[in-house]
C-alpha cells in the first residue's frame, strides 16, 4: 500500500500517465481543461523545485494555503509534503481576526494565496506581504525537484484547524504515518460498492465541492489519486449544476446541506440535473435518515463514514444498503482499537493525531498516555460491530434532577417536522427549551411545529418533554465549518 507522498507522486508517473486525473472548469475558456497524471507530477515537481530554490531549509518550516480549492492548490499540497515542509490549509471563510491568530500560531514561511482573502481582508498583506505568494507561481518556475523518500514517517507533515463551537479553534498536528494510515480503509468501500451493485467503481469519478482545508478533502485528493481515478472541482457552489453538467461524476462526498439539495432535486422530479452521480459519502455531521433511505430507494447508493480532524477521517464506514442500518455510522476500522469509556467512543492507532499544536493541555484532555483519543462523541457497538452515535459528550443537558439528555436525540426527532429546516435544542431554567428555524415567510409554521411537540413529547419521558419552542428569524448560528454554535 502506498504510504507517503513521494510513493503517491512517483506511481502518478510510473503507472497513471496517461490518465485523468484532474479536470476544472476554467472560466476564461468557458470549457473544461484535464489533467493527465504525467502533467500533474510534472507541475508537482515544478512547484516544489520552486519551495526549494526559495528556501533550501524549507523541512519543518510551515507553508499555508489560503485560496479556493483549484488545481493549483493540489499541486502545492503534494509539493509542499514532498519537500518536508508542514502543509497548513487554512480556512478562506473565516475572518482576519481568526487567521491572523492561526498564522501567528504556526509562524510560516510562505503562504500561498489566490488574491481573494486579500481582496476582502486587505489587513493580511500589511502583516504578511513578505510571505505571501501567487498560488500558481509554481507556473514559471525555472526549477524542478522530484524530491526522495519521507525521511521520518513519525515527522510533522500536515496542521489542519478544527473549527470548535466554543472558542479558538486547535491546530491537529499529523505525521506521514497518520495522514496515510486509514487510506486503504478509504479505498476499500469502492470495491465494496462494485460488489454489490456491478458497477465499475474503476471508472468513477469523483464531483469535489468540500474545501481543501476539509480533512475529507484532503484525504480523498489523496485516495483518489491512489486509485487512479478521477476528481473534478468544483471552486464554487454557485457554479454547482453548470460544473456537474460540465464534468460527468458518479459519485460526490457530501455534508447535509448537499444531502438535502440532492434529496430535493430528487423528489421534485428533477434527477436529470445530477447526470451520471448514484454513489454519495455523507460525512462530517449526522445525515437525515428519512433523505438517507428516500435515496437509496431512488437507486443512489449511500456510504456512511463517520471520522474526526483527530484520526484523518478515520472511523467507521457504512456500507450497508439495508434501510435499518440507516441510523448507524457503520463498521470499525479494522487496523484500529476501539472502546467505551463511559458511553463515549474512543479510537487508538496509527491515524491518531500527534496531538494540538502548542497546546499540551488540550492534547492532554483528549489524547491520554496510552494513546486512546476520547473522541467527545457518546455512541453504542451492537453485536455486529455496528457503531450508532447518540449525542456529544460535551452537549449533553444534565438537568438539576440529575438526568441527563442528548440534545442531538431530540433535535434529529424535532427535524423530522415537516416544514422544520434546522433546530437547536438546549437547557431553559432547568428545563428543555428549542429554537426552531422553519424557513422564511412559512405560513403557519408556529401553529404547526407546536402540534407536532405536542404529539412528540406524548412518547418522551418527562425529563426529556420540550417545554418551550422558539421559532428563529432566520438560519441558526454556525461556525466556520458549519457546525451550529450552542453557546
Amino acid at each position: 500500500m502506498i504510504s507517503t507522498a513521494y510513493q503517491v507522486v512517483t506511481n502518478m508517473e510510473a503507472n497513471l500517465a496517461e490518465k485523468i486525473a484532474i479536470q476544472y472548469y476554467d472560466e476564461a475558456k468557458e470549457g473544461v481543461v484535464s489533467i493527465r497524471y504525467g502533467q500533474y507530477a510534472q507541475d508537482i515537481h515544478r512547484a516544489a523545485g520552486l519551495l526549494l530554490h526559495l528556501d533550501p531549509d524549507i523541512r519543518g518550516r510551515k507553508v499555508c494555503l489560503l485560496a479556493r480549492n483549484s488545481y493549483d492548490y493540489l499541486v502545492n499540497i503534494y509539493a509542499i509534503l514532498l519537500t518536508g515542509a508542514v502543509l497548513v490549509p487554512l480556512n478562506l471563510n473565516k475572518d482576519w481576526d481568526e487567521i491572523r491568530y492561526e498564522l501567528d500560531l504556526v509562524e510560516p514561511a510562505y503562504i500561498f494565496h489566490d488574491g481573494e482573502f486579500a481582496d476582502r481582508e486587505p489587513a493580511i498583506l500589511e502583516a504578511c506581504g513578505g510571505r505571501m505568494l501567487p498560488i500558481d507561481s509554481y507556473k514559471t518556475s525555472a526549477w524542478s525537484e522530484t524530491g526522495s523518500e519521507c525521511p521520518d514517517r513519525d515527522a510533522l507533515s500536515v496542521i489542519l484547524f478544527t473549527s470548535g463551537t466554543t472558542g479558538r479553534s486547535k491546530g491537529v498536528m499529523l505525521s506521514h504515518r497518520n495522514l496515510f494510515a486509514p487510506m486503504d480503509f478509504f479505498c476499500l468501500p469502492f470495491e465494496d460498492i462494485a460488489m454489490q451493485t456491478g458497477w465499475d467503481t474503476s471508472k468513477f469519478r469523483s464531483f469535489s465541492v468540500l474545501p481543501m482545508f476539509h480533512v475529507a478533502a484532503l484525504t480523498s485528493s489523496i485516495s483518489w489519486a491512489i486509485m487512479g481515478n478521477t476528481i473534478n472541482l468544483c471552486n464554487d457552489l454557485k457554479h454547482f449544476y453548470r460544473d456537474l453538467a460540465a464534468m460527468d461524476s458518479e459519485v460526490m462526498a457530501v455534508v447535509p446541506v448537499l444531502l438535502q439539495s440532492i434529496h430535493r432535486d430528487v423528489v421534485r422530479g428533477r434527477r436529470d440535473r445530477l447526470g451520471s452521480l448514484k454513489a454519495l459519502t455523507c460525512g462530517a455531521a449526522s445525515m437525515d435518515a428519512e433523505t438517507m433511505a428516500d435515496l437509496i430507494k431512488a437507486g443512489f447508493f449511500i456510504c456512511q463514514m463517520y471520522g474526526l480532524t483527530e484520526t484523518v477521517g478515520d472511523g467507521a464506514w457504512n456500507n450497508s444498503q439495508d434501510l435499518a442500518d440507516i441510523h448507524s455510522v457503520g463498521l470499525r476500522d479494522p487496523k484500529r482499537e476501539y472502546k467505551l469509556d463511559d458511553g463515549e467512543l474512543c479510537i487508538r492507532g496509527d491515524s491518531v493525531m500527534m496531538g494540538y499544536y502548542k497546546d499540551p493541555e488540550g492534547t492532554a484532555e483528549v489524547l491520554d498516555a496510552e494513546g486512546w483519543l476520547h473522541t467527545g462523541d457518546l455512541a453504542r457497538i451492537d453485536e455486529r460491530g455496528y457503531i450508532f452515535l447518540t449525542g456529544r459528550k460535551k452537549n449533553v443537558i444534565i438537568l438539576s434532577s440529575g438526568e441527563n439528555v442528548s440534545p442531538e436525540e431530540l433535535e434529529a426527532r424535532l427535524n423530522q417536522c415537516e416544514g422544520v429546516t434546522e433546530s437547536l435544542v438546549r437547557e431553559e431554567n432547568g428545563k428543555i427549551g428549542a429554537l426552531v428555524y422553519c424557513g422564511e415567510n412559512v405560513p403557519g409554521a408556529a401553529e404547526k411545529v407546536q402540534a407536532y411537540v405536542t404529539e412528540l413529547n406524548r412518547t418522551l419521558p418527562l425529563y426529556k418533554r420540550i417545554s418551550a419552542v422558539h421559532l428563529s428569524d432566520g438560519p441558526l448560528p454556525r461556525n466556520a465549518a458549519g457546525k451550529l454554535l450552542r453557546s
